[in-house]
């Protein structure tokens, strides 16, 4: 209970910064924007950097990989037990073949021993005496805890036969074993007669390792609850407190309480932005940084709830706020009628009834209120509704849906103004397979850049690996590749001025990708802010048309990182070869030419303001359009460094972005309460779902057997630990 409701205040603490447009999961947010443009991947190995392209991180388990592991799982464990009855075979053989010499040795020295009919009557005698009064025990011994066993230790238990009370002092401890549970308190009284604990001085529960603290706590057997007084407990992040703790079978009601935190505690979040998130990337002195608190002091955020109610469902909690006040740096922020949190067990995404304002490529600007939902398709998956104003050619009116689960987001809506339906999704299958699918809108195209089309559905295969100092110390190896087979279609017009032909043409495509990036050079001088990073990147792309058309394109070039104090460039250069036979141009035809520069330059001007630029030149002058910049996009950031605020503009879509960057220190918030309810305790943070886990197994170590390892299927494993955000 205890860790959860650490999860509940960090989430209700930050949820007011988290209503921006397409959040996938708390890990990852770089998806609450649409993304309209993102410079080709430009590796920068060796910088312990990321850019804004990296991939999200799969945390629930896919059903594809479930089966895939349960099937692995199977034909490992036939092939152990093959091999176990292989053992147990030679082994039978192996006492067969011994008793055959022994006995041909005992024919060889004529051992063999007749004892008098005598002797051996009376052993015989004997042995049947011993088995009359002998009683052989088979199995082991096992110990039967019913539920209504506790165990007691303490220095001194009185008994009172006119209260029937008795009394237990000198440190006693009340062990409750079917539940897990141990209480410890200065004094303890059990009434036989009305079947009730009374527990005082220095109370203490400790359930699962972890202790919640009291005055005085009553326990009724009969009914099976509980109270306790000034609840206190405290853990690494928060510490609660509480006036009045009600515990009954399924519900535990806390009255007059207050969760604090005490300790640093920093949350990260952050939109994605064009062409990556550079702004991160620069290395800065700790006097150079900026932070809200030193302009403006308190940035605490307090918040005082009438209400709070926790129902842990199944597969997925939800939180609900009443009639609460959000107190942000002294200042009155908000107050909320109703807010309702929805997460799933891992804490791997939640979502909430909070409006939603964003831009979508198509559908232009819009603005609605948001309404989740359970669902049963998924674990902990939700879908929320929102009713859109939107502005593309003037106002309409519309709505979107928004579906999140552990290994799933998908977003759709229509909007009248633009009169046109948008959707995107993604479905985790492995740690490395999923299937992307969209209708009008940017697809992942990896290095190609983002590309829209009217339709989309791929399966994709992406993987990496580093092979480490290949041409010296630390200079290292990278290799990315991805295999992708779907459908596409081109979109009704193209954006890019093309003279090409924007028909309904749709056809599948076959295609492989890949990546090799070898680190020429590395300098590092963190003290003086310098870095310069040089390595040759080779890309290649091969894909097959349904129609029988092919596309081949490789190129080679050096990609260079450096930064210079405030001033950080990626520069990246590509001579290449195509033979572009696409039958969808204005969709994936290849845009960037025989020669490309790709650049992105980042300036940081003072502590609230930087500039950055990202653009793609093609200097062979043989676009299909004729221009020179295929990409050309402007950002500027502004705000101290926990709190940025990114306004950007893409020429070649011609579309404007909006998004930020939050990095918000809990310590010293707080969440007051006059009521907290929680049902089914018992299933918070508790996922039930079915999880395998690899297991090894070893055979016994026989010389004409090799050891074998199998993969052992575990179900309803509960993590209580693992408490994400």
């Amino acid at each position: 209970m205890k860790k959860y409701i650490i999860t509940t205040l960090l989430i209700l603490l930050s949820s007011p910064c988290l209503a921006q447009e397409l959040f996938e999961t708390p890990e990852d947010l770089e998806k609450m924007q649409e993304i309209f443009y993102e410079a080709p991947f430009s590796p920068i190995p060796e910088v312990k950097y990321v850019d804004g392209s990296t991939q999200k991180e799969v945390q629930g388990m896919p059903l594809f990989k479930k089966t895939r592991v349960k099937i692995t799982n199977f034909f490992r464990e036939r092939d152990y037990n093959k091999a176990q009855k292989l053992i147990e075979k030679e082994k039978q053989e192996q006492e067969k073949l011994e008793a055959q010499e022994k006995e041909e040795m005992d024919k060889v020295f004529n051992v063999n021993f007749k004892p008098d009919k005598k002797s051996n009557s009376e052993d015989v005698k004997k042995s049947e005496d011993e088995s009359s009064d002998s009683l052989e025990l088979e199995g082991g011994v096992r110990e039967h805890v019913t539920a209504d066993d506790i165990l007691l230790d303490a220095e001194n238990i009185d008994f009172d036969e006119n209260t029937l009370d008795f009394t237990a002092t000198g440190s006693p401890v009340l062990v409750f074993p079917p539940q897990g549970v141990t209480i410890k308190a200065e004094k303890m009284v059990y009434n036989k007669a009305s079947n009730i604990l009374k527990a005082f001085g220095s109370v203490e529960v400790i359930k699962d390792g972890n202790s919640m603290f009291g005055d005085y706590m009553q326990v009724n057997m009969n009914e099976e609850n509980a109270f306790i007084d000034n609840l206190s407990t405290k853990e690494s992040v928060v510490k609660i407190d509480a006036k009045k703790a009600d515990m009954e079978d399924d519900k535990i009601t806390l009255h007059n309480g207050k969760m604090v935190s005490e300790e640093d505690y920093v949350m990260n979040f952050h939109t994605r932005m064009i062409g990556g998130n550079m702004f991160n990337n620069l290395i800065l002195d700790d006097d150079e940084k900026s932070s809200i608190s030193n302009e403006i002091g308190d940035t605490t955020v307090n918040i005082k709830a009438k209400e709070i109610y926790v129902n842990a469902k199944k597969s997925n909690d939800v939180i609900t706020l009443k009639k609460a006040k959000i107190d942000y740096g002294g200042f009155d922020l908000l107050n909320i009628p109703s807010f309702t949190v929805h997460t799933n067990k891992k804490r791997e995404f939640f979502d909430a009834n909070y409006p939603e304002l964003g831009s979508r490529a198509q559908l232009g600007m819009f603005a609605g209120p948001g309404f989740v939902f359970d669902t049963p398709l998924q674990n902990g998956s939700t879908v929320k509704l929102l009713p859109i104003i939107n502005n593309k050619s003037g106002i309409g009116f519309g709505g979107m849906l928004k579906y999140r689960s552990a290994t799933n987001f998908t977003d759709m809506g229509y909007g009248s103004s633009a009169d046109i339906f948008i959707l995107k999704g993604r479905q985790y299958l492995d740690d490395k397979l999923y299937m992307q699918y969209g209708v009008n809108s940017y697809m992942d195209e990896w290095f190609m850049g983002p590309r829209m089309s009217k339709y989309n559905a791929e399966l994709i295969y992406h993987d990496d690996a580093v092979i480490h100092s290949t041409i010296g110390k630390d200079l290292n190896l990278n290799f990315r590749h991805r295999f992708g087979f779907g459908y596409m279609q081109n979109p009704d017009f193209n954006r890019h001025d093309e003279n090409l032909p924007t028909d309904n043409l749709g056809t599948t495509r076959t295609r492989y990708m890949a990546q090799v990036s070898q680190t020429l050079f590395n300098y590092r001088d963190l003290e003086n802010k310098k870095l310069l990073n040089l390595s040759l990147v080779m890309q290649g792309s091969a894909a097959l048309y349904g129609t029988g058309d092919t596309q081949f394109i490789g190129r080679v070039g050096p990609a260079l990182h450096t930064q210079y104090k405030h001033w950080m460039q990626d520069l990246m250069f590509f001579q290449g070869a195509y033979q572009d036979g696409t039958p969808m141009q204005a969709y994936d035809i290849y845009r960037y030419g025989h020669s490309t520069l790709h650049i992105r330059e980042s300036l940081r001007l003072c502590k609230y303001l930087t500039v950055a630029w990202s653009g793609t030149l093609n200097l062979s002058d043989d676009s299909p359009n004729g221009d020179v910049f295929q990409e050309n996009s402007f950002i500027v950031a502004i705000g101290p460094d926990d709190l940025k605020f990114n306004i950007g503009y893409d020429w070649v879509r011609r579309q404007t972005y909006f998004g930020c960057i939050i990095a918000m220190n809990t310590k010293g918030s707080s969440l007051e309460y006059e009521k907290m309810v929680i049902k089914n305790p018992d299933k918070l943070s508790r996922d039930n779902t079915e999880i395998i886990e690899p297991k090894v197994f070893e055979q016994e170590n026989e010389p004409t057997v090799p050891k074998k390892m199998i993969y052992a299927e575990v179900i309803d494993m509960e993590d209580p630990d693992k408490e994400q955000i």
